[in-house]
């Protein structure tokens, strides 16, 4: 993670709602627009992760990296499940 505090956060409406303002990084926050935008998320892309990534100006792997990490916080925010990262499953006897 590169530190940077979240740019928004989950609000109620007037009607009781949830917005689905997700705290996202400012980062984050970027990449998925552009990725939404150029089409990543199409089917089929419309844009490669490998050009997604010369766009955005970062390696392949660390722009899968980013896109995960957004869309793992986009998914708890709005299916409301907390997933631990060092959470394991147990061995059976």
């Amino acid at each position: 993670m590169n530190g940077r505090m979240p740019s928004r956060k989950t609000s109620k409406s007037d009607n009781g709602s949830l917005d689905h303002q997700i705290a996202l990084t400012a980062r984050q926050e970027e990449v998925l627009g552009k990725a939404l935008v150029k089409g990543y998320f199409e089917f089929p892309r419309r844009i490669s992760l490998t050009n997604l990534s010369e766009l955005v100006g970062v390696r392949p792997s660390t722009l899968s990296e980013i896109l995960r990490s957004a869309e793992r916080r986009v998914l708890e925010s709005t299916v409301r499940v907390q997933i631990h990262e060092r959470q394991r499953p147990q061995r059976s006897p």
